[in-house]
């Protein structure tokens, strides 16, 4: 398994499998309606405008390969409170549980310690995706708050916050 940079190249393959992670995780929480519908084009919209600017310090985008392509990525960026939001970690459904995930987790954990020193890494999760959640609670991350948030539609979710403090991070970035 490669993990490197992700590039513009990227954006078309990334909003795929961004779209079909979500679907498979989120079918019974979001409305089928929008997973289907108009989701994919909102993410082709979204990663192509993100992969059209140059890279910073500020971001970072971790793209997994394997023979078959895409296999996982991460995106990570700071935030105007100091913090890093790991904003998307998503691995190809079928590759589920075979330690992509855990590998994007640890690279994502070593590049906040290793640019971003002394920031908190965090997360935000649906509530009702268990999975996920367990995921990330192996993944030495900490359930915090909780709160609503309004998706397309109207259609409110309720999310919780996951964090990683500084000596946590590095702890998972050596695991």
């Amino acid at each position: 398994m490669e993990i490197r940079p992700g590039t513009a190249a990227d954006a078309d393959p990334i909003a795929a499998l961004h779209t079909a992670s979500w679907q498979t995780a989120y079918a019974g929480i979001m409305p089928g309606a929008y997973l289907d519908g108009p989701l994919p084009d909102e993410h082709l919209a979204l990663w192509r405008a993100r992969l059209s600017r140059p890279p910073g310090g500020d971001t970072c985008l971790l793209v997994a390969g394997d023979g078959d392509g895409l296999a996982g990525f991460a995106y990570l960026c700071l935030r105007p409170d100091g913090r890093v939001l790991l904003d998307n970690l998503h691995v190809r459904p079928a590759l589920k549980r075979s330690g992509i995930g855990s590998l994007l987790v640890r690279r994502a954990c070593g590049w906040v310690a290793a640019d971003h020193p002394g920031r908190v890494l965090f997360l935000e999760v649906l509530r009702d995706n268990a999975p996920a959640r367990a995921f990330y609670e192996r993944m030495g991350g900490v359930p915090g708050k909780e709160f609503v948030e309004k998706a397309a539609g109207g259609v409110e979710l309720d999310v919780v916050e996951y964090t990683w403090d500084p000596s946590v991070l590095a702890a998972v970035r050596g695991a």
